[in-house]
Formats: structure tokens, C-alpha cells, sequence
């Protein structure tokens, strides 16, 4: 599901759970998952969602933001 995307865009490091990888992994309940957000109020987190790992760093632990941002913008054949 991620391996191919990630293969087109030339993310030599992304897409798979494996040794050297980037890990970006998302926990969550498909039964339970709905948008928050509202016109008035847009920065409401996602319901359902319980634990969000982005390059290896915990960023959501049991539905709650870490306060971590280890993000960053991808580019093709640069990362």
C-alpha cells in the first residue's frame, strides 16, 4: 500500500517497515476513526486514531499529541 507509491517518487527510504527505513507508522480503529474538525473550530485532532509514529518518533500516544514534529517535506530523489 505504501512500498509502490513511495518507489514512484523516488523515496529510496520510505514505504516499507524494514532495517534503514524511515519509519512512519499510524495505529488505528476503523470503526472508530471520524473527523473532529469544524469550519469554526479546523485544528480538532481526529477521533480513533490511537498511536501516530512519523521517522520513528512517537507523535500521538493513545489518541494524544506528544508535542513532537519530526516531520519534514519530502522531495523526489532527494530524501
Amino acid at each position: 500500500m505504501t512500498s509502490m507509491p513511495a518507489a514512484r517518487l523516488g523515496l529510496r527510504d520510505r514505504g516499507r517497515l524494514a532495517d534503514g527505513f524511515v519509519a512512519d507508522v499510524v495505529v488505528f480503529d476503523p470503526a472508530r476513526v471520524r473527523a473532529l474538525a469544524t469550519y469554526d473550530e479546523p485544528r480538532q485532532f481526529p477521533e480513533g486514531i490511537e498511536h501516530v509514529i512519523v521517522a520513528g518518533v512517537l507523535v500521538v500516544d493513545r489518541g494524544v499529541h506528544t508535542g513532537a514534529t519530526p516531520g519534514r517535506a519530502l522531495r523526489r530523489d532527494r530524501d
